[in-house]
């Protein structure tokens, strides 16, 4: 008795492969993140006057500004009608000190900028309004020296945990920050400065290639930034 022979079918070429894998895929469930608004990279600290570098990324949820960073001596004059405020003596540009004061006006919290000597300038920073808020920028000084500054939901990215979120090798003592004081702290690296460590919100000032004393004032010199009305 004869017996059929089976057929045996090509695999379908490879484009039609792809077509296949991309719609199986189109199925499945993803998680896009919305990245926060950045500065973007710091005029070089060899060319204090030069504040024209670009932003490196584009906010994608409003409000949420991108500015450009400028070394401090720069900063915004307000019109003689505009009473002074808190944040036109924040170091930075004019584009830094709004930058501040727009995310001043979203958070529930008191934001917080440095206030520098010559010689420092504000090299990156970003904030988001969702999960209560959190605010970091970072400012760079002579000798390499970093100042970074956290505030408000710091610990949400690490479920809590202050080990991880506020680390800290030994406690020194009481310091300002501003009009709060907070626990001045060693780091293997540097020094910090915890205002409600572990809290939500809290503040984070951390120091790296800068003296004990120089921290401190420069912690103590920080102020409060006032919303726009």
């Amino acid at each position: 008795m004869n017996r059929a022979t089976p057929v045996r079918r090509a695999p379908p070429p490879l484009p039609i492969l792809a077509l296949l894998l991309a719609a199986a895929l189109s199925g499945c469930g993803s998680t896009v993140e919305t990245p926060l608004a950045t500065i973007g990279p710091a005029a070089s600290s060899s060319a204090p006057g030069d504040g024209s570098a670009s932003p490196d990324a584009t906010a994608t949820q409003a409000p949420l500004p991108v500015v450009t960073p400028a070394p401090s001596g720069e900063p915004g004059t307000p019109s003689p009608s505009d009473g002074p405020t808190a944040a036109t003596v924040c170091t930075g540009s004019e584009s830094n000190l709004a930058f501040f004061t727009q995310a001043a006006a979203g958070m529930a919290w008191s934001v917080y900028c440095a206030v520098l000597p010559d010689g420092w300038y504000l090299e990156t920073g970003s904030y988001r309004l969702a999960n209560e808020g959190h605010l970091e920028v970072t400012y760079r000084g002579p000798g390499d020296a970093h100042v970074s500054i956290a505030e408000g939901n710091i610990c949400l990215d690490v479920g809590g945990d202050v080990e991880q979120c506020a680390p800290r090798d030994t406690v020194i003592a009481d310091a300002a920050m501003g009009d709060m004081v907070g626990e001045l702290g060693r780091l293997s690296n540097g020094l910090v400065l915890d205002v409600d460590r572990g809290a939500n919100p809290s503040w984070r000032v951390t120091g790296l290639g800068i003296a004990e004393d120089e921290f401190t004032a420069l912690c103590a010199a920080m102020i409060k930034v006032p919303a726009a009305p």
